[in-house]
């Protein structure tokens, strides 16, 4: 009883971290009680059996499925203006009743094109060889990640031929490169990449998001660093460094990269005045906007851009339309709004893995907006209303 009492402790005190905020998180949501109210002896037996569970999940480093299919605990904070908002029970607003599989994402998964055009549905469960082209065998590990093995270096020297790995909506994807680079690919994402780096540099092209843990590369020839520099939209990020992410999705119409660490260069294609292009130090984050020839660099925080990569949404005070474009890319379906939703705004965390209907009915206990789900004819259509 008393690592539940502490644990209730260090939540209403506000010194709980993240993983200890989702157990006491996912135990309101378990039995819609306000967080503030819970009683130690009620979280005793959440405790005990998520606490593992929940270190199993979110501790591990390793290359071990950083997508589970089931989600374990969900942890959900929301902010209306500064203040965090401590829900009150009955003030909640019910949902529709809509079918609970309605919004659940999908399973990992990705389509690999291979260079002769060939393309390959890669999922769970297909462990092993999945192809061999120009010296470079392409396999699945037990642990859900593309992984690129070189069998004939000679022969993927002799070679110009590129690979594509595209996410469907609602899918992640783990590839490691023939380099040894790993890139975590998010929803609706694509990266075009060589089946065999060059020693000249290492360029891959990526529209969508993706997290890069670049892994340094050098010459045979002269021991000279072989640079590694990722396309998206219209811009160029040369890496210096180790770890950074980039979003770039048409629709947005900007070009956000964030550097977690390391040293990252971004330019602008074709833009003389920035030849040389802007330096990030970790922690700052480049916007672009297309057809700018501006660089803006804001400063960020660098578990924010973690997150998604371990499975989580983070929403930083934003406002109900952002949120609701990142959960339309992840879940698949269109947005209606109806009413001003200027000034509604969340902040807190979900994990990704859990049926959306969760988090759309967290949030209408704010009682700042309502949300209705059709899926009629195979509609996927998430109304937005503003509560007066």
């Amino acid at each position: 009883m008393k690592k539940a009492e502490e644990l209730l402790k260090k939540y209403n005190d506000g010194t709980a971290s993240a993983k200890e905020k989702a157990i006491v998180e996912s135990w309101y949501l378990n039995y819609k009680t306000p967080p503030s109210n819970l009683k130690s002896e009620e979280l005793q037996e959440e405790y005990q059996m998520g606490l593992k569970k929940l270190h199993e999940s979110l501790e591990e480093r390793k290359a071990i499925r950083l997508w589970p299919r089931l989600a374990i605990a969900a942890s959900l904070m929301i902010c209306v203006g500064l203040g965090w908002l401590l829900f009150r029970s009955e003030d909640k607003a019910v949902m529709e009743n809509t079918p609970i599989a309605v919004l659940l994402p999908e399973t990992n998964s990705a389509v690999l094109t291979l260079a002769d055009g060939t393309q390959v549905r890669i999922q769970d469960g297909n462990i092993g060889e999945i192809a061999e082209e120009h010296g470079i065998k392409i396999s699945q590990t037990a642990d859900g990640q593309l992984l690129y093995t070189v069998v004939d270096a000679g022969k993927g020297e002799l070679t110009d031929h590129y690979n594509t790995i595209e996410t469907p909506t609602g899918n992640q994807y783990t590839v490691v490169l023939p380099d040894g680079s790993k890139v975590w690919l998010s929803s609706a994402s694509k990266l075009r990449y060589p089946v065999h780096f060059s020693e000249k540099e290492r360029k891959v092209a990526l529209a969508g998001e993706a997290y890069f843990e670049v892994k340094p590369s050098y010459s045979s020839k002269n021991t000279r660093k072989i640079p590694f520099i990722v396309s998206s939209g219209h811009q160029d990020v040369e890496v210096l460094g180790t770890a950074f992410n980039i979003s770039a999705y048409e629709e947005d119409r900007t070009v956000k990269t964030a550097l977690v660490e390391g040293s990252v260069r971004v330019s602008l294609q074709g833009n003389s005045a920035h030849s040389r292009g802007t330096l990030l130090k970790p922690g700052q984050m480049s916007v672009t906007a297309m057809n700018s020839g501006e660089i803006q660099v804001v400063d960020i925080d660098v578990d924010d851009i973690k997150a998604w990569r371990e499975g989580y949404f983070i929403f930083n005070n934003e406002n109900i339309k952002d949120i609701m474009k990142k959960l339309a890319k992840w879940y698949g379906f269109a947005v209606e709004y109806r009413g001003d939703m200027s000034g509604v705004e969340f902040q807190g965390n979900y994990l990704r893995t859990r049926n959306l209907n969760h988090l759309l009915e967290t949030m209408e206990m704010t009682n700042k907006v309502k949300f209705e789900i059709n899926t009629e004819n195979k509609e996927r259509r998430v109304v937005v209303k503003r509560n007066n």
